[in-house]
């Protein structure tokens, strides 16, 4: 009998080895299954990203997009507004009319009735209102009209 209890001894320490080994195993797996999942979160997240990414340039693109169609707006609603912009370039141009609605232009620009378009506010906004009545020709210490998004304002114009 005793040569019995000694095999089922040394068997029983041989199965409790390869438990022991087999859950060395187990917790080897749950860290390498961990760092899957690490790694697949991380992807997934790069994903998202690179779809943010590209919902913002689609939505800076689609701004430019609105951004040149105003500005055609803008610039046909000005070719109604003054004839002498609706010539082409190799058409001859009456220079009587076209100083005519030059001189117009300027006298209109600053006014109450057609403001000058201001980007900003403050100081800022200031300074693009006398830049602009500058470049009009609009003489010192005469009254303009600047419009910051829906106000329109009046300054004494002074450029320094």
């Amino acid at each position: 009998m005793a040569k019995s209890s000694l095999y089922s001894a040394h068997r029983a320490a041989g199965a409790a080895s390869g438990k022991y080994k087999a859950s060395l195993y187990d917790v080897a797996n749950i860290g390498y299954a961990m760092e899957a999942d690490v790694g697949i979160e991380s992807q997934r997240e790069a994903r998202r990203q690179e779809g943010y990414q590209t919902l913002q340039e689609a939505l800076s693109l689609a701004g430019t997009a609105v951004g040149m169609a105003e500005s055609e707006q803008k610039h046909e609603e000005l070719k109604e507004r003054y004839p002498w912009m609706k010539k082409s370039p190799d058409e001859k141009i009456d220079e009587k009319t076209t100083v005519e609605s030059k001189k117009e232009i300027v006298e209109a620009l600053g006014t109450k009735k057609n403001p000058f378009e201001l980007s900003g506010s403050g100081t800022k906004a200031v300074g693009d209102l006398f830049r602009q009545a500058k470049e009009a020709g609009i003489k010192e210490g005469s009254k303009i009209w600047g419009k910051i998004g829906d106000e329109v304002k009046a300054w004494s114009y002074v450029y320094k």
